[in-house]
């Protein structure tokens, strides 16, 4: 025991100015900025990778390890990392279940210079060890925040929200803390890509976290919904056909194009529920179709042809009658075309999701893509994908579509499917 207690305070060993070998944690979803602290595993401090806990341990208390960034278990430690000190250990609280932590202890980690791994160097022991060297130093670590990212967070703290304990110790502690402990804190809102962007780009913190914060408080502020909404939905005047590939998550009615102003007013509302969806498609003031609820839609709006490899694996199709008459229309799921189902639904201030059209009458042909066969596509597993769907890049089946848009004199010279078609 003594033994131990003694490996835990050890002398702070001397940094060579040329770089030595050292112990190496491997830290996983997460980074660390010099001059940042950070509490290791946990919400917001990420996971430890193979070793990690015995390098810290056999550093012990004052010591210092090279913090490798890490995105999973079998991917490479990035070039750049942080020279980290340990400054405690303590046991993962009662109610934590510590299985995939990596660790039995949380440890607190403050950064202290940024370094460059050697990735020839890195051993994969049961105390794995990296040949450091120093690396430029990077003033935007120890910056202050701009005050309008002060006053976002502060905003943010305000909010009728049930904040979980991480969230409150950020309100508490980043308004006074440099930009590098932004990053640290509130890195687990970040993808993976931007955690390791902002470490070897730490000038574009404030600007991606004033992004990520500000789109947080957008969905949870309801006077910010509420304005978005209605600067979404104003109408806009352009001469431009669209060409745009967008995506959508089927509800139990499918998806839909649409303008709310279309289908939500006192008319719509008096609407029967059941009929409401196929009144509005013969009216021409929706396209919908039937998807499998939860499903993944890519749609491809166009006023050309089918390309080569759409015609090839050309599937079902239905025409709409569509009259644009807002220059704007709303891709989402097809239920928001019931009575009341639109309201206070915060996907409609989501930019990415409204198109600027032309206004005027269209014959809209919804297309129906079939997934690629193996001759098609040999690198992709199909495995066993649904017939009327596949995936790219993740589990969540991809359902093809194509909506080409052709301009038309009047709406009754465009037959229309009775009901809700399912292609």
């Amino acid at each position: 025991m003594l033994k131990r207690l003694l490996t835990f305070w050890r002398p702070r060993p001397e940094r060579p100015k040329e770089g030595a070998t050292y112990r190496l944690c491997r830290l996983r979803h997460a980074t660390l900025h010099p001059g940042a602290t950070l509490w290791t595993p946990g919400v917001g401090g990420g996971n430890l990778g193979g070793g990690a806990a015995n390098a810290l341990d056999e550093a012990g208390l004052g010591g210092e390890v090279v913090v490798g960034f890490q995105s999973g278990a079998r991917e490479p430690v990035h070039t750049f990392g942080v020279l980290a000190r340990i400054e405690e250990r303590v046991p993962f609280p009662e109610s934590w279940n510590p299985e995939g932590l990596g660790a039995s202890h949380r440890y607190r980690l403050t950064g202290l210079a940024r370094v460059e791994i050697d990735p020839g160097s890195q051993t994969h022991k049961r105390v794995p060890t990296a040949l450091a060297k120093p690396a430029l130093p990077r003033a935007e670590d120890t910056a202050p925040p701009p005050p309008e990212l002060v006053e976002l967070l502060l905003a943010l703290s305000r909010l009728d929200n049930a904040w979980p304990e991480h969230w409150l110790e950020a309100f508490s502690t980043l308004p006074g803390a440099p930009l590098g402990q932004w990053a640290t804190t509130l890195g687990w809102r970040l993808s993976r890509e931007e955690r390791l962007m902002l470490f070897d780009q730490p000038n574009r913190i404030a600007e991606v976290l004033l992004s990520t914060l500000d789109a947080l408080h957008l969905g949870l502020a309801p006077e910010r919904r509420r304005e978005a909404v209605r600067a979404q939905t104003l109408t806009r005047r352009t001469s431009y056909m669209p060409e745009r590939t967008m995506e959508v998550i089927g509800d139990e009615d499918g998806w839909a194009f649409f303008h709310p102003a279309d289908v939500h007013g006192a008319a719509a509302e008096q609407e029967p529920r059941a009929e409401a969806i196929e009144t509005h498609f013969q009216r021409g003031n929706a396209i919908a179709v039937r998807s499998v609820p939860g499903r993944r839609c890519r749609v491809r709006l166009t006023a050309g042809d089918l390309g080569e490899d759409e015609a090839r694996r050309r599937g079902p199709e239905a025409s709409f009658r569509l009259l644009v008459r807002h220059g704007r229309l709303f891709l989402g799921g097809a239920t928001l075309l019931r009575a009341g189902a639109y309201q206070e639904r915060l996907e409609f201030a989501e930019p990415r999701q409204w198109l600027d059209i032309p206004n005027g009458v269209y014959r809209a042909i919804v297309t129906a893509i079939e997934p690629p066969s193996h001759s098609d596509e040999p690198t992709v597993d199909l495995g066993a994908a649904e017939s009327s769907a596949h995936t790219l890049g993740d589990d969540t089946p991809l359902s093809e579509y194509v909506v080409q848009l052709r301009g038309e004199s009047t709406l009754e010279d465009i037959a229309v499917p009775d009901a809700l078609p399912e292609l």
